[in-house]
This record gives C-alpha cells, structure tokens and sequence, in this order.
C-alpha cells in the first residue's frame, strides 16, 4: 500500500527537538489485540469472561457455607446478570457490613484469578511464545533509528506477563518494575525497561523483595473493584514511580477504556497533566475503537483524549481505508461523515493494536528505514504489505 506524504500538522516538531517521551497505558484489550494477532479467538476482556464469571458464582453459592441464604440466593438468581459490572458487584459486597456477604466478595475474587488465569493459560499454551509478538514488534518500533519518539516506559493495568515476555525473552531487554522484583534476567547492558504493574501481577510471590514466580502460583494482585487497595507496598511505590514515568510528552492508551471505575487511575493522569509547575500537559493517544474513545471524552473531557480517527497523520489514513476514500482529516468531515466514519471503524477495525502498528509502519517508512538490529517491526510491516 502506497500513502501518499503527510501533511505537517500541529505536532511536528523541527528534527534539531528532542524525541518526544511516549509512555504506553495497557489494559485488557492490548493483550486481547496480541492474543488475536497470534492467531487466537480466546476473548481476554471482561465482557468475554463474565459467562464463566456468573457460573462460577453461581457454584460459589451452592457451595455449604452459603446456600439458603436468602439475601444471596436472590442476589445470585435476581440481581447478578450478564450485565453486571463485576468490579462493581466486589466492591459492594465488600462494602457490606455483613460478614457473610464479605465472605462472599472474597471468594469471588478467588473466582476471578482461577478464571482469568485459566483463559490466558489456555492462549499461551496454544500460542507458544507466539503470543507475545504484538508486544514485541511494538518494542521493536521504538528500536527505529531517528523515529521522533523515544519509549519512556509502559503502565499496564493487566495482571499477565505477555509484555515482560515480550521485553525478556524476544528483545533481550531487562524491566524496571518500580519496586524491587528479583527476576532471572540475562546480563544485557541497556537501560532497562519501566513496566510498571499498577494492579500487580499473577506471576508475582508475595515475598520480599518480591520475586517472579510461574503464573500459576496466586499472585500478588490488587482485586478487581471501584477502590484499588494501594496503599501497602509494593503498590505505593509502584503508584508514586508511575507519577514519576508520567512526567512524558505523549500517553499511549492501548485497549483500554477509562470509566467510572477508574477513579484512581483517573486522578493520577488528571494530576499528572494539570498539575505540573511547568512544561505543558502531555497529549493523550487513544488506540482502540472511536466509539470507546468518544465515551472516554464525553465522561473525561478534561483528558482532552485524541482518538483514532483524529491522531495527527495516522487519522486520515484510518478514514480514507474505513469509508473507501481519499485521506483527510476527521474535523474536515461533516457531522453524518463523521458518524459514519465512527461506525464504520468500529465494524472493520477488528484488532485497532495491530491495524494502529501498521499504519504507523508505513508511515514512518516514508521517509526512513524500518531496520533494527531485530528486525521485527520492519518484517510485520513487509507482511501486512
């Protein structure tokens, strides 16, 4: 595919700047774009889990020490449905004063953790160490000589290790967790990547210091909920180093949706680009579907967050393959254009993660060569060709 030059836009920068600092936020979404690029059907998100989720609750309260109490059995046959908002459902559990129901929330956490863990046991062992290569032709992009970007780091709201497989074991590279972590990491010489695991991780020993462990040891995790419980270590170092990463030109949202249970999170970009004594606020890149980006805006609109459809350059592209068209802006379109656009990126778009890396791809090899010492980004570049 042939694209035609871009247009210089509003974040150019003249080629004597500095790269400009990107920091990627993961959520669910980015693992399931690398599980799907891999060639699986697994569906990671919580709307995919929430099936086996209800199941399993509903086994929970069959179990001795709660079935025939009443106010759970018409919870679990009335109120809990496909539509529950399951971090919502732990926390008002939690919440409520009768041991019972907290007895309840608990196990249902540990309901949580078997199911999750499961699925993505299920894709690795399928995939292989194909799983992780989203992640690594990702890592590989930011290896491209004069690109304008350096890779400040990731924060990553996911509890797997697909990335850290990334980063170890396909680009040789070492992590900086943002607490201390003993891994068995090789001897490479680089500066070590952030990854900072705002939630923790399946694959963590709660030990101090803490080590890596397989993922099929408990974990080290912060349950899902509307408060995340990070006040003790090693969650309150790894929230303040995450302050710390924030201070970056660009935030990369990957296959995540901020809502209403993100309050934390929230307050944390809202400080971190509001709050600065100087430099100006980052920018905030959305990669996922339009229509997510748009509620994100709509419930956000202090984030000021960019969309798919509108990221500088890459915009235009997306449009022209979405409605068929020539290149051009999303705020150039007409209100029905737009809606238009939205709702057909929203049907054709199956994996924005990867459709992003491509078009980013082609890109930048307008005006320079994709070689690194891997390869990796420039060969998925070649194959998408």
């Amino acid at each position: 595919m042939t694209l035609p030059a871009p247009a210089l836009n509003r974040s150019d920068r003249d080629l004597t700047e500095a790269p400009r600092r990107v920091v990627y936020l993961l959520g669910a979404g980015a693992t399931q774009g690398a599980a799907q690029f891999a060639g699986s059907t697994a569906n990671l998100v919580m709307r995919g889990l929430i099936e086996r989720l209800l199941a399993c609750t509903s086994d929970v309260y069959e179990e001795d020490a709660f079935e025939g109490h009443p106010g759970l059995k018409r919870l679990v046959n009335d109120v809990v449905t496909a539509d529950t908002d399951f971090e919502q459902l732990l926390t008002f559990l939690e919440d409520t004063p009768a041991g019972r129901y907290q007895e309840f929330a608990q196990r249902l956490e540990t309901v949580f953790s078997t199911v999750l863990h499961e699925a993505l046991e299920d894709v690795r062992a399928k995939l292989g160490d194909d799983h992780s290569a989203l992640y690594a032709v990702l890592l590989d992009m930011h290896e491209v000589a004069d690109s304008g970007e350096h890779l400040a780091g990731f924060l990553t709201l996911n509890y797997d290790n697909f990335l850290e497989h990334a980063i170890e074991h396909r680009c040789g590279r070492s992590i900086d967790y943002g607490a201390q972590v003993t891994t068995q990491t090789g001897d490479d010489q680089r500066e070590p990547i952030p990854v900072l695991k705002l939630h923790g991780s399946f694959s963590w020993r709660p030990t101090w210091p803490v080590e890596i462990a397989e993922e099929g040891n408990p974990g080290l995790w912060i349950p899902p909920g509307i408060r995340k419980a990070k006040g003790d270590y090693p969650f309150n170092v790894i929230w303040g180093a995450a302050r710390e990463l924030l201070d970056c030109d660009v935030l990369r949202i990957i296959g995540c949706n901020l809502g209403p249970n993100d309050w934390d999170l929230v307050s944390l970009l809202f400080t971190t680009m509001h709050g600065r004594e100087s430099g100006r606020p980052y920018e905030i890149e959305v990669i996922g579907r339009p229509n997510g980006a748009a509620r994100m805006s709509e419930t956000f609109p202090y984030l000021d967050v960019c969309p798919l459809l509108e990221l500088p350059e890459i915009g235009a592209q997306f449009i022209a393959e979405v409605l068929g068209s020539e290149p051009q802006e999303f705020a150039d379109l007409d209100e029905t254009e737009q809606g238009r656009a939205i709702e057909a990126a929203g049907s054709k778009i199956s994996n924005p993660f990867q459709h992003w890396l491509r078009l980013k791809g082609e890109l930048m090899h307008l005006d320079r060569p994709l070689d690194t010492d891997l390869d990796l980004f420039k060969g998925f570049i070649e194959e998408s060709a």
